[in-house]
C-alpha cells in the first residue's frame, strides 16, 4: 500500500548510490535482521549504467521512445539507445516495453535488429534498449527527390526480398511486428536490412489482441474493419504497401482518416464481399461503414507499367481475405524475384542508401 514501509528493510541511499560511477554495494536488512550487502556488479541486475555511453547525436523520436547514436565506452562501438517513454499517469514500465525486450531478446537474424542490453539511469524513466546502430533508413531513399528516381527493380528486389526473408522469421516464431512502415526499416553499413521499432509487437496466441495498431497508411482491411483475432497476414499487407510505395515512388494510401483509407481500398481493390472474404460482414466496425458498390480490381491499371510478375505478386498481397493473402515464405520463392533484372547486389544498394543520406 501507498506509504507504507516493508518490515525490516533498512532503505538506504539507494539512488544517491545509482549517481556514483562506481558503486560500492546496496545495504539491505533482511526479515532476520541480518544485514545483507548487495555486490556492486548486481545492484543495477544485468543492466548497464548509462554513464558507461557517450553520446554522439540525437536520431528521431518514435511512437515508443527516443533513438541516440552513442559511444560504448567499454567497447568503442557505436549503438544506439532508445529511451522509454512513461507515461505520468501510468507509471511503471509499459507492457509493450517488457513485451518488446522479452521478443527482441530471443530473436536472432540478419533481418532483424539486435538487442544488446538495457542502460538505466539514475531515475525510473533513464530506460534506455541498446540496440544495432543502423546508419540508413529507407524512409530517407524515398523521401528525396532525387534519390528516390533513382530507384529501379534490381533496388526494389534486394530491398523486398530481404524484407520478406525478416518477416518469414518473425512469423516462424510467432511474432507479429504489428507496425511495418518505411522508417522502420533501416539498413546497416553493408546494406543488410534490419526491421526495427517492435515496440508494438506481441506473440501470436489465441486471445483477443488490440484492434487498433500498425500506422494508418500501412493497415490491414481486417484492423481497419476491428479485428481483434487478426494474423501474421496484418504484417505482409504493410509490407505490401512499403513494396507499392517503392513502386510509385509515393505512399500508396496516403490520407488522414481511417474513412478515406477504405474509401481509396474500395477504389483500388473493388467493394469486399463475402465470397471473397468470409466473415466480412461480421467485422465489429463494419456497422460504421456503409461502402459504396465497386466491382473492380484495379490494380493492374495501377501498376501498368511494372512486370507481370511484378503485379501478380501485389494481387496475392493484396488481398481482403487474411486466409488467402499470401505469407512471407510464398513470397520469397514468387517468380518476381527470380525474372530478370535480378536483386542488385548490397554494394549497389549501400551506393543508393548513401546518396539519400549524403543530401
Amino acid at each position: 500500500m501507498a506509504g507504507v514501509s516493508i518490515p525490516g528493510l533498512n532503505y538506504g541511499p539507494m539512488e544517491d548510490a545509482a549517481a556514483t560511477a562506481e558503486v560500492s554495494g546496496i545495504e539491505l536488512m533482511s526479515f532476520s535482521c541480518e544485514p545483507f550487502m548487495v555486490p556492486a556488479p548486481q545492484v543495477f541486475g544485468k543492466c548497464r549504467l548509462i554513464t558507461e555511453f557517450e553520446k554522439i547525436s540525437f536520431v528521431g523520436e518514435g511512437t515508443y521512445g527516443s533513438v541516440y547514436k552513442v559511444r560504448d565506452k567499454k567497447n568503442d562501438k557505436v549503438v544506439a539507445l532508445k529511451k522509454l517513454k512513461i507515461p505520468k499517469e501510468h507509471p511503471g514500465l509499459p507492457m509493450n516495453f517488457t513485451r518488446e525486450i522479452n521478443i527482441l531478446k530471443q530473436l536472432y537474424h540478419d533481418n532483424i535488429t539486435h538487442l544488446f542490453g538495457v542502460a538505466v539511469g539514475r531515475v525510473f524513466d533513464s530506460t534506455y534498449l541498446i540496440l544495432e546502430f543502423c546508419p540508413y533508413e529507407l524512409s530517407k531513399i524515398i523521401d528525396d527527390e532525387q534519390t528516390k528516381t533513382m530507384i529501379d527493380q534490381s533496388h526494389i528486389k534486394c530491398i523486398m526480398h530481404q524484407l520478406f526473408f525478416g518477416l518469414q522469421y518473425l512469423h516462424e516464431n510467432f511474432v507479429l511486428h504489428r507496425d511495418l512502415t518505411v522508417t522502420n526499416i533501416l539498413f546497416s553499413e553493408v546494406g543488410i536490412l534490419k526491421i526495427a521499432d517492435f515496440g508494438n509487437c506481441r506473440l501470436i496466441t489465441n486471445e483477443k489482441m488490440t484492434p487498433n495498431v500498425v500506422s494508418r497508411w500501412y493497415r490491414a482491411p481486417e484492423v481497419l474493419f476491428g479485428a481483434t483475432n487478426y494474423s501474421s497476414a496484418i504484417d505482409i499487407w504493410s509490407a505490401g504497401c512499403i513494396f507499392a510505395e517503392l513502386l510509385l515512388k509515393r505512399p500508396l494510401f496516403k490520407t488522414d482518416s481511417d474513412n478515406n483509407v477504405i474509401s481509396l481500398l474500395v477504389d483500388l481493390l473493388g467493394t469486399p464481399t463475402e465470397s471473397q472474404w468470409p466473415g466480412f460482414s461480421d467485422l465489429p466496425l463494419m456497422k460504421n461503414y456503409e461502402l459504396r458498390d465497386q466491382p473492380h480490381n484495379r490494380l493492374t491499371l495501377k501498376f501498368a507499367e511494372q512486370p507481370t510478375t511484378c503485379i501478380a505478386l501485389l494481387h496475392k498481397i493484396f488481398t481482403y481475405s487474411p486466409i488467402k493473402r499470401i505469407t512471407a515464405e510464398k513470397c520469397l520463392i514468387n517468380s518476381y524475384f527470380t525474372d530478370q533484372p535480378r536483386a542488385c547486389n548490397l554494394d549497389s544498394l549501400v551506393a543508393l542508401l548513401k546518396k539519400a543520406d549524403e543530401i
